[in-house]
């Protein structure tokens, strides 16, 4: 009688294995958003990690794969509640508050004080002015989805597609304009003694002051389901 020997157990991902995986990626976040991707290495994102550079092969299999990753998780979960905006609209008083809550958002990423903010804007920046090959990869999954949810907002209370162009582009680069400068012109940007939370608030509150004298929500406006 002939008996097959049963295939091997897998083995459960180990508890170290993990938290090593996940200081690698926290490390790769911290490496590209400072140095960009051409001028990042995975040994010196090792070096930030303390891990050895065949994990991060095993883990990550190449840069690429890495920066992909960290791009989704420093865009994709920052910029993801932006894109619901428009499904909380339901009269006037909820659309000034969700174009507030976008420009709020945007700002949150641009005038950053906590950690995942202040690479999520500058890896921003390192694409912006220094794009990668993944550039257009980056704007269409994720610059894209954000700026129309922008869109779709504003065309609540606008007619015309031409219009409502410039308006979108108008708001966009004001915004904008905060993540794409370094900590250097931020200050510069910002009134002495104001922290970044309190001047994006003021930031917000201006443009949106503006931005709700000229537009008026319509009811009739179709809603995003």
């Amino acid at each position: 009688m002939i008996t097959k020997t049963p295939p091997p157990k897998k083995r459960a991902p180990r508890a170290d294995g993990l938290a090593t995986r996940e200081a690698i990626l926290a490390a790769a976040e911290a490496e590209f958003a400072a140095r960009g991707y051409a001028a990042a290495s995975i040994r010196a994102i090792c070096r930030r990690a303390r891990a050895n550079a065949a994990l991060a092969n095993r883990y990550f299999g190449t840069k690429e794969n890495l920066y992909r990753l960290v791009a989704r998780r420093l865009f994709g979960d920052l910029g993801a509640p932006m894109s619901a905006l428009a499904r909380t609209v339901t009269d006037a008083a909820s659309w000034r508050a969700a174009v507030a809550h976008w420009i709020d958002d945007f700002l949150f990423m641009a005038l950053p004080t906590e950690t995942p903010q202040r690479r999520c804007a500058a890896l921003f920046r390192h694409e912006v002015s220094s794009p990668t090959r993944f550039h257009a990869e980056f704007k269409e999954a994720f610059g894209k989805p954000v700026y129309l949810a922008l869109r779709d907002l504003l065309a609540m209370a606008l007619p015309g597609p031409a219009e409502l162009d410039l308006w979108t582009t108008s708001v966009w680069s004001q915004v904008a304009v905060y993540a794409l400068a370094d900590a250097k012109w931020l200050d510069v940007f910002r009134p002495a003694g104001a922290g970044n939370r309190e001047w994006a608030d003021k930031v917000r509150d201006h443009i949106c002051a503006q931005l709700f004298r000229a537009l008026e929500y319509k009811e009739s406006a179709p809603q995003k389901k």
